[in-house]
């Protein structure tokens, strides 16, 4: 599994008086990075869960344990979106625990349990994901090629966020594989970002179109976030645990709706 960081953002930041407090401090700055970026949607829950239902019911043994993994990625995602009200009624329905425990049981019980009608309905109420994403994104002259998924149920106040990254050499020719598989991409987005890294944290200053520049802590230790606010002097701020998505829809801008966003 992915490690898990933990990230929060620091809104209405002065873009100057961050960057020098940060060098002040002895943060390594890495530079301006002009980003341009393809964002594509994961494929819904509900169509990944008939596709692993029907497949399961293979006779093939090795179609079954690739399955078996796109199910236990399935539900990390489907328990993370569902209300704890929900969960508890088919964790009742179906005699389990918990539901990453169909993974336990046997396989015909497996098949079973993904025949459950109230299940595969619960399945049907999520389409999109706006938590979860693949991002191509081009740095200057670095590519990288990454899944975001960030966790909808949290219990603190930071943002946890599951990400898988590797670099590529082309980002047409990335796009151009990921739309052969049909995973096309919903938008394109530019951004410039400034890059600095303290102890164990990616300390970033990104500008969006359209929004005030914020700055973005990533980190799994609490302790140094803390420690980068209170040296910052950011902690009268607004300091929230989101998604840019969401920075956008206080604006009353849906970029789910805007195919290019650029400056």
């Amino acid at each position: 599994m992915p490690k898990i960081e933990k990230e929060i953002k620091v809104l209405n930041i002065n873009v100057d008086q961050v960057k020098a407090k940060l060098k002040e401090i002895g943060a390594i700055d890495k530079g301006k990075k002009e980003q341009k970026i393809y964002v594509y949607d994961v494929p819904t829950l509900y169509y990944r869960f008939l596709e692993i239902r029907e497949l399961i019911n293979s006779s093939n043994k090795l179609l079954i344990e690739t399955n078996l993994k796109k199910l236990e990625v399935l539900l990390l995602e489907y328990i993370d979106l569902e209300s704890e009200e929900e969960l508890a009624r088919e964790k009742t329905l179906l005699g389990l625990n918990d539901l990453m425990d169909i993974l336990e049981l046997d396989i015909d019980n497996i098949r079973e349990i993904l025949n459950n009608s109230t299940l595969e309905a619960n399945m049907k109420k999520f389409l999109i994901n706006p938590n979860k994403w693949i991002r191509l994104r081009k740095s200057n002259d670095k590519i990288e090629l990454t899944t975001k998924h960030i966790l909808n149920k949290k219990n603190s106040d930071y943002q946890n966020v599951i990400e898988s990254e590797i670099q590529v050499s082309s980002f047409e020719e990335a796009n151009n594989l990921l739309e052969s598989i049909g995973i096309c991409k919903r938008n394109y987005q530019e951004k410039i970002r400034y890059s600095f890294v303290y102890k164990d944290a990616q300390v970033e200053i990104d500008i969006w179109p359209m929004l005030e520049p914020y700055l973005e802590i990533e980190c799994d230790n609490t302790k140094t976030i803390e420690e980068i606010l209170e040296k910052l002097s950011l902690l009268e701020n607004e300091i929230v645990s989101t998604n840019t998505e969401s920075l956008y829809k206080r604006k009353n801008i849906d970029v789910l709706q805007i195919s290019t966003l650029k400056f």
